[in-house]
């Protein structure tokens, strides 16, 4: 029956690919020169002595890609599409692990080529929206020192689609490897109450992922406040209210001051086989007068290297059906499928997140957000990582130590959660009651 249903969404999806690809070449045709954007500057930060910052100040949004050159200590080559350098970027020396960096213009594109004095590799590339007194887009590329050789493997992978993806990390035999240790999850009792749910219908199960812990304590406040432990106190308190509704199953990465890495996040949310992956932080910022939450969910970045890390776990599976036991293809759409409706469930709660935080806790201008983060990579998980407030800030670190700023603000994603399987809920019904068309 899956078989059936995949090879009848093979078809279809070709019909709707065909049809969506003309259409996206009118409107690129057609608003092509509207949205291109400028290089208004390129600056450089000397952050330690192990570390670069590239920034390129872009006048509005713009796709771009990485690529390097292994040539004497390296060069580090960004292209960006639809935008174009003003007269006063030209190319010069650089700073740090860059020693100078040059452009070149074509067909509305612009490349930069940073050759590199010291030999680095890509520590992390992402992209900061306008906000506050920034009127515009930052692309922020982080380098870090590195043997040579690092720098091209460090640069993310480039595919065509999710099948090449597989295509290329399927092994055709796999040698026995030792299972990883198993991600300590502590699991609190089901509740009592009756749930007020669709007759058969499970509790939903949620995963509450505390930030940091024990070595890694994550970002510090002013006063001294450690990330781990506020996100502890918060993830704790949301936990307590959901059981108390007596319709959720709740299973916490850490209830006390253990440390996880970000794997055995990732992996103990796809043990759980969760209905929603909440992951709890707080931000932080060498500008002090941020402050207020927001909402991430998973970016386009992020969708190949999700289908990335599924190869590398032999027991990977997507619906119950293990990816290494089928055909690249199929495993392909099997995989498009679920991280399709997974990215659009995700989006729905990050909405609905972000709607019921507004008035009760500072946000950002530009709440919602998305980023290429590990824990959000399960492809049929949905999931969201809510960073809380920014520690760095005296006021947010002041409301992340205060009860009852977390009560009223853990009940606001508390209703969201009720607000999000409610809705599910009331789709579900409909489906069922909808009257069959007659034939």
């Amino acid at each position: 029956m899956l078989m059936s249903f995949l090879l009848r969404y093979r078809l279809a999806a070709a019909s709707v690919g065909r049809a969506l690809a003309i259409l996206l070449t009118v409107l690129a045709a057609l608003t092509g020169a509207a949205s291109a954007a400028t290089l208004l500057d390129v600056r450089f930060g000397i952050t330690s002595a192990d570390k670069t910052r590239i920034v390129l100040d872009i006048s509005g949004a713009a796709d771009y890609d990485l690529a390097g050159d292994s040539a004497g200590a390296g060069s580090l080559i960004v292209t960006l599409k639809d935008v174009t350098p003003t007269a006063r970027v030209k190319g010069a020396a650089g700073k740090g692990h860059v020693a100078s960096y040059r452009l070149e213009p074509a067909g509305g594109a612009t490349t930069l080529t940073f050759a590199l004095g010291r030999t680095a590799k890509l520590d992390k590339a992402f992209v900061l929206d306008p906000r506050g007194d920034v009127a515009h887009h930052r692309l922020v590329i982080d380098l870090h020192s590195a043997p040579k050789g690092e720098l091209i493997a460090s640069l993310p992978k480039k595919y065509k689609d999710i099948t090449a993806v597989i295509e290329a990390n399927a092994a055709p035999e796999r040698a026995p490897v030792a299972a990883p240790a198993a991600a300590p999850a502590i699991e609190t009792p089901e509740p009592k109450r009756p749930a007020p749910r669709l007759a058969g219908a499970d509790w939903p199960t949620i995963v509450i992922d505390p930030g940091h812990g024990g070595g890694d304590p994550g970002a510090e406040g002013q006063n001294g406040t450690r990330e781990k432990t506020v996100t502890l106190a918060a993830s704790l308190a949301l936990a307590d209210m959901l059981k108390a509704k007596g319709r959720y199953k709740i299973i916490l990465t850490r209830a006390d001051d253990t440390r996880l890495g970000a794997k055995q996040r990732y992996e103990a949310a796809l043990k759980a086989k969760p209905d929603l992956f909440i992951s709890v932080h707080a931000d932080a910022l060498d500008d002090k007068e941020v402050r207020g939450g927001s909402v991430y969910t998973l970016s386009e970045e992020g969708k190949e290297r999700s289908a990335e890390e599924a190869l590398t776990q032999d027991d990977f599976q997507v619906y119950d059906l293990k990816m290494s036991e089928v055909d690249p293809g199929l495993g392909g759409i099997l995989y498009d499928v679920a991280q399709t409706a997974t990215l659009t469930s995700s989006q729905k709660f990050a909405a609905m997140l972000a709607n019921n935080l507004e008035g009760v806790t500072p946000m950002l201008k530009n709440s919602l957000r998305k980023k290429d983060l590990r824990v959000l990579l399960a492809p049929d998980v949905p999931a969201v990582l809510l960073e809380l407030a920014f520690i760095s800030n005296e006021k947010d670190e002041a409301n992340l130590n205060s009860k009852k700023w977390r009560e009223k603000t853990m009940r606001a994603v508390a209703a969201s959660i009720d607000q999000y399987f409610d809705e599910k809920a009331k789709a579900a019904e409909a489906s069922v009651a909808e009257p069959r068309q007659a034939g």
